[in-house]
């Protein structure tokens, strides 16, 4: 069962068997550098954990056999609320080409063996804190965009 943390500080959720190597080298990862670890059994549980996370900065760890299951729906998902994701590419994935077209076409971080998870999960401390996604632009942002583009397109203000 998915558990979250209501702190407001990073958080890296694993989805997963709570025993593999994957889980275990994630979890001690977070730890490490000061994160939330909350462990998922699976991708159902991610997205309930997702909607629990909200407005927090979010790294999303899990094969790719159990992510992208519903045809990369937690892909889509887990890009509506900003979180970044890393795959582990596993070659004996049912699901072969079609998980793995599914996680590089939504922009997913895919490795293909546990160690370079410790690599991507610096990558992702070093970034900025929170990423916004599309749909938190309020209306003055996109106001400001539409000006910014009628001027560079010579248009003005009528």
């Amino acid at each position: 069962m998915a558990q979250s943390n209501s702190g407001l500080g990073s958080c890296v959720m694993v989805v997963g068997e709570p025993h593999s190597a994957l889980v275990q080298t994630t979890v001690r990862l977070a730890r490490e550098g000061g994160c939330d670890a909350v462990p998922c059994d699976n991708v159902y549980a991610a997205v309930a954990t997702l909607a629990k996370t909200a407005g927090r900065r979010i790294l999303v760890v899990g094969r790719i056999r159990d992510l992208a299951e519903e045809s990369g729906a937690f892909f889509r998902i887990a890009a509506a609320r900003a979180a970044r994701c890393c795959c582990l590419l596993d070659r004996n994935c049912p699901a072969g080409h079609a998980a793995l077209l599914a996680a590089l076409g939504a922009g997913i971080t895919v490795v293909g063996d546990v160690q370079e998870v410790p690599r991507v999960f610096s990558e992702w401390l070093a970034t900025a804190t929170v990423a916004r996604s599309v749909t938190d632009a309020g209306d003055e942002d996109l106001r400001a965009t539409e000006a910014e583009l009628r001027a560079l397109l010579g248009q003005g203000e009528e």
